[in-house]
């Protein structure tokens, strides 16, 4: 073997890793389920590593004198230097998405307000309420059995849930409402202009919407607490309670 196809099978190889890598990276972000960075990284490296090595064998196993394998090495190792560096610039690149995504106010998974917005709304609604002493209620969702889809479906399906539930209640609020995802399997509705009694006839609409519709996973329930400003609480931490 010539020391430009060598050459050029250390490229394609290291390459193919890793496009194979960012390929898989990719399909998982569509569904919601990015692996954590520093996997990747740990396992992209691992890859392009595991090819280097046996690139080295390769030359040694064709007869290659020791000092052009020696050279051959240096410039694997300078490949595989550079390929990390941009894997980290990556890992880089996705901290600065995931925090603008973050400061936007939206949930990734659902696109649904996230915790982030729902605390500060509240905190500004008990604010201006406060002087005028209009009510509006919080409910806050939690999902019953949606372990069991997880644990029988894998994740890609519980995301690919919580994304349809978002979707119903979504639909359901009127204009100056706010769904937000409180946590794992939580939601939090703030129900602008509304008693709690009022706010459950809004849950009564979501748990007959999610009792008709198509899924294609088990059934599962809502638990839902209603709590109303101000006679429940005057902040948002008594509110969420």
């Amino acid at each position: 073997m010539s020391g430009v196809s060598v050459d050029l099978v250390c490229a394609l190889g290291g390459a193919l890793l890793t496009a194979m890598w960012l390929i898989v990276f990719w399909r998982l972000s569509l569904q919601g389920r990015l692996p954590s960075v520093d996997l990747s990284l740990k396992v992209g490296g691992g890859l392009l590593l595991a090819t280097y090595v046996l690139e080295s064998f390769m030359l040694v196993a064709g007869g290659y004198m020791i000092p052009r394998v020696l050279l051959k090495i240096g410039r694997l190792a300078l490949a595989f230097s550079l390929t990390l560096k941009g894997l980290v610039w990556l890992k880089k690149l996705y901290a600065i998405w995931e925090n603008t995504i973050s400061e936007a106010g939206v949930d990734f998974l659902t696109g649904v307000a996230n915790r982030k917005v729902l605390s500060e709304t509240l905190d500004r609604m008990c604010k201006s309420k406060r002087a005028s002493d209009s009510p509006f209620s919080v409910i806050l969702v939690d999902l019953d059995g949606f372990k069991r889809i997880n644990d029988t479906y894998g994740h890609p399906a519980g995301d690919s849930f919580l994304r349809m539930l978002a979707n119903i209640m979504k639909e359901e609020l009127r204009d100056g409402d706010l769904l937000a995802r409180y946590g794992g399997d939580e939601f939090a509705i703030i129900v602008n202009q509304a008693t709690a009694q009022e706010a459950a006839v809004l849950v009564r609409r979501l748990k007959d919407r999610i009792a008709k519709a198509a899924w294609p996973f088990p059934r599962i329930g809502l638990s839902c607490g209603i709590a109303e400003f101000p006679s429940d609480g005057n902040s948002s931490a008594a509110l969420l309670r």
